[in-house]
């Protein structure tokens, strides 16, 4: 069982052209599987866990250049309680300046902070996980990130950035060697850097058509791990929506991507060994997905929702593959 509550606050006071700041955020979460530090199983135990995060975030925010430059300054106060208690600082700045009306915009900043790791959110991201996870809560030490965004019309806008993090307990997926033949997944902490460039360019036309594109390239460096496992090196994904007549509503959604690898325990076709681990490449990512809506009415519509079109059994997790070709259709009612 798992409980899970969270209070989050912002006040905001301007004084001139300066406006001060000051958030309060406090999570806390209650895991508990089996009874702390008791036998389940031979192959298995208990695990309790309380963890508190307290988070207090002053800032000041100034204009300047009939509000074309804007600047951000403050910091992440942050008291981590669990097993041991950690209080880390962490910086909030931002820097941008709007130059030709918008059409430009460069920026650059630095932030951090504690990203409380729940068994809620690990399965939306895996929901083949062991339940007895020893949870660390992910510490990004430090991300500094640049870039320019803008819009070259009234339709189309754009965003090119790179982002240069370290984080501390990094929950990365593995197959559980115990286990394996149910296809089950533990966590594993590490300490690496991640290097982030991406490109994203979006054009809407009132609200008839838009169309978005991001791609995304990462670079990890481990400190305990050769790869880290099953995070992708680049990512590429568009979507787009069309709307006629507000009657017929049509949906397109690609996401591509590649360069996953997996850690197995033994040798494998398409394995390779380094620092006495065996990382298997796992197959590159297509997945198209075809939303078709009818309005009859503001009350009552039809949809169908076509997923994985190219009917593509790729492995989501090592020996894990998705489902094929899958429709689903409905009807909606409003009252």
């Amino acid at each position: 069982q798992e409980n899970y509550v969270a209070l989050n606050t912002l006040a905001n006071y301007r004084l001139g052209k300066e406006i001060f700041s000051a958030g309060l955020d406090v999570k806390y979460n209650g895991y508990k599987y089996g009874e702390a530090d008791s036998s389940i199983s031979i192959l298995d135990s208990g695990i309790v866990r309380n963890n508190t995060i307290i988070s207090l975030k002053p800032s000041i925010t100034t204009f300047a250049k009939n509000n074309r430059f804007k600047a951000q300054i403050g910091i992440d106060l942050t008291l981590d309680i669990a097993e041991e208690n950690q209080f880390s600082i962490f910086p909030l700045v931002e820097v941008k300046y709007s130059l030709f009306n918008d059409l430009f915009i460069p920026y650059l900043g630095a932030k951090g902070g504690v990203k409380q790791n729940r068994f809620k959110t690990l399965t939306q991201t895996n929901e083949f996980l062991l339940p007895n996870i020893n949870m660390l809560n992910e510490n990004t030490a430090i991300d500094l990130y640049f870039g320019i965004k803008g819009t070259l019309s009234k339709q189309i806008g754009f965003n090119v950035n790179a982002s240069f993090a370290n984080v501390k307990n990094k929950a990365l997926f593995v197959t559980d060697t115990l286990f394996s033949t149910r296809n089950k997944f533990n966590v594993i902490f590490d300490t690496l850097n991640i290097t982030t460039i991406e490109g994203s360019i979006y054009f809407q036309m009132n609200e008839k058509l838009k169309v978005d594109a991001i791609g995304r390239y990462y670079s990890y460096q481990l400190k305990s791990n050769t790869y880290a496992w099953n995070l992708p090196q680049f990512q590429i994904m568009t979507r787009g929506s069309y709307n006629l007549f507000d009657k017929f509503l049509v949906n397109l959604d690609l996401n591509f991507e590649g360069g996953r690898k997996a850690l197995v325990y033994s040798k494998e076709e398409n394995t390779t060994e380094e620092n006495n681990q065996f990382a298997k490449t796992l197959g590159f990512v297509a997945d198209v997905n075809l939303g078709l809506e009818y309005r009859y009415n503001k009350r009552i519509s039809a949809f169908l929702q076509c997923n994985n079109l190219a009917s593509q059994r790729y492995n989501r997790w090592y020996n894990t593959p998705v489902q094929g070709f899958q429709v689903l259709g409905g009807v909606t009612f409003r009252f």
